[in-house]
């Protein structure tokens, strides 16, 4: 989809690495820690980038916020974000692709500027983003006609 993602194993790597569970409402993610499977750790100042999207059903709305990552403590929100256009673009992709309604991406960012994708969450929280219109009008579209 255009975003650079860090190399995933079921094995326990050599280096640093996060682990994951398979779900993340019984899982955190945890440095070095214990997991269903491990990612590369990526280096980074201790910040997520939250992208959304919703498909609205005549166009698909993106917008993002800064939170402190929560491999650090406990997620904390910092702000909204200007939206990359590169980053919304492969947002949209994928909304297109696999005919999605929403999801969320948590990227971060190293110290080249790249961004990188760590998580996908289908059933992203929309609180405070600007898109509970766009989600209201995407529930509605979805509805049965009759």
């Amino acid at each position: 989809m255009g975003f650079l993602t860090p190399e995933v194993t079921f094995e326990k790597p050599d280096g640093e690495y996060v682990a994951k569970g398979y779900y993340i409402w019984n899982d955190e993610p945890e440095l070095n820690g214990e997991g269903d499977f491990y990612q590369e750790l990526v280096p980074t100042e201790p910040v997520d980038y939250k992208y959304y999207a919703v498909n609205d059903g005549s166009q698909i709305h993106v917008a993002g916020r800064r939170v402190t990552s929560k491999l650090y403590g406990e997620k904390q929100f910092l702000g909204q974000i200007e939206i990359r256009p590169a980053l919304a673009a492969s947002l949209r992709e994928l909304v297109e692709r696999f005919d999605l309604r929403g999801v969320g991406v948590d990227l971060i960012k190293d110290g080249d500027g790249q961004y990188w994708a760590v998580d996908v969450n289908l059933a992203a929280g929309y609180r405070d983003t600007g898109l509970e219109p766009a989600l209201t009008e995407s529930i509605i579209e979805g509805l049965p006609s009759e």
